[in-house]
């Protein structure tokens, strides 16, 4: 059973390393820019179409091009110096938060053109996630890679909760074109903190026919090296149905908040919270981690408590409020170490070679979960409502994740690899 004390000493070593804490303070700004404008983008959306349709169109616009490029950006960051393709595409994000913010200050916004705008986002998100992904393990030694893992997840977790708020202060006081002019500074300094670090360059790719031959071969080449892979081959499914199934409630917290407890907006920013909270202590305990030995098992196992809380969230009621959130803040804590701890086990499983394909099949699959599964529930809950869906998706998470645990390892013996 994994110890949940905390014990600081290894975020304390982890951040000793000059390239981390540089790269960590650089990423912290850009996330809490890039929350910002998440909120942003949302409001400006509603208040010049009072449409939930457009709301939706904007979301999804920035969603397609992840699930056809994360594939084919995991051969190119294989292939490429990795430091430059991120850097590249900091300043593509850097130009789109730019368009947004002189579009939106001059007056000539509009809902098309936040579409096309969220669009090219769409593309170029899954270059800068996955180049970043692989840096990580460049900057750290091995046994450290799983605390900087964790340490990432407590910033963008962090951010996540301050940089709505900051976002509702600019949009009050300031206007919301400045939201998105905020978010465009905030990529000088992730572009700094990366051009700063000391290591090698990424070793030329040298293969017959050129840089580019055999793209889709290579990308066919990572996910059957993934999916045969001795740990990640049943981890990453597994994860799959967590991120499909208990991910997306964050994205229906606006009905289950008005439908479920009758509470509105206050209880939106209340689940929100929460749901923050959770995921915060969940990513603290990950970083004092000394290794990734017996991760797989935690991550599984912490599938099944976050299943659970979810089924027994879903079926409180108005009376239960605060239980209720308590619930749904377990849940959070549990989830954010299967997604923590499933992308710590790709970074330190597989060659480097295969590194950025191998965390692009766990990109693709975590990415596309939740959009998938929101989609489903919301349909669901139309005509279900919010309460049976959302129980029912964490008794299904719960139970496969038992199921594979008691598969993998029935007696609970420890693995005979430590990093299982």
């Amino acid at each position: 059973m994994a110890r949940f004390a905390i014990d600081l000493t290894a975020v304390r070593e982890t951040l000793g390393n000059r390239n981390f804490r540089m790269f960590t303070a650089g990423n912290a700004v850009s996330l809490l820019g890039t929350w910002v404008q998440r909120m942003a983008v949302g409001y400006l959306t509603w208040d010049l179409t009072k449409s939930g349709t457009w709301l939706g169109a904007v979301a999804l616009a920035e969603f397609i091009p992840v699930i056809f490029l994360a594939p084919i950006t995991g051969v190119v960051v294989d292939r490429f110096d990795r430091r430059r393709i991120a850097v590249s595409g900091q300043y593509l994000a850097l130009l789109q938060a730019t368009a947004l913010a002189v579009l939106t200050i001059t007056g000539h916004i509009t809902a098309v053109l936040i579409l096309l705008l969220q669009l090219f986002a769409g593309f170029v998100q899954p270059l800068i996630q996955t180049a970043r992904l692989v840096l990580v393990p460049m900057m750290l030694p091995k046994e450290r890679v799983g605390n900087g893992v964790a340490i990432t997840s407590l910033i963008f977790n962090t951010a996540r909760i301050v940089g709505p708020v900051l976002a509702g202060v600019i949009i009050t006081t300031a206007g919301v074109g400045w939201s998105f002019a905020l978010n465009a500074v905030s990529y000088f300094f992730v572009i700094a903190a990366l051009n700063a670090l000391h290591f090698p360059p990424h070793p030329p790719y040298a293969k017959p026919g050129g840089v580019w031959s055999g793209v889709f071969a290579d990308m066919a080449a990572g996910w059957r090296y993934t999916f045969r892979h001795p740990v990640l081959g049943w981890v990453i499914p597994t994860v799959g149905v967590s991120s499909t199934l208990t991910w997306p409630i964050g994205d229906l917290l606006a009905g289950i908040a008005d439908e479920m407890f009758n509470r509105g907006a206050a209880g939106l920013a209340a689940m929100t919270a929460a749901q923050g909270v959770g995921a915060i202590l969940g990513g603290l305990v990950l970083a004092q981690r000394a290794s990734v030995d017996g991760l797989s098992r935690l991550v599984i196992g912490a599938m099944v408590l976050s299943g659970l809380f979810m089924a027994l969230f879903a079926m409180t009621t108005p009376d239960l409020y605060f239980v209720a959130l308590a619930l749904l803040a377990l849940s959070a804590f549990f989830g954010v170490m299967v997604g923590v701890g499933s992308q710590s086990l790709t970074q330190t499983a597989v060659e480097d070679h295969m590194r950025g394909r191998s965390l692009s099949v766990w990109y693709t699959i975590t990415r596309a979960g939740p959009a998938i599964g929101a989609l489903i529930l919301g349909a669901l809950a139309n005509v279900f409502g919010f309460s049976a869906p959302i129980m029912a998706a964490g008794a299904i998470t719960a139970g496969v994740a038992a199921l594979t645990l008691f598969i993998r390892n029935p007696q609970g013996a420890p693995p005979a690899n430590g990093n299982k």
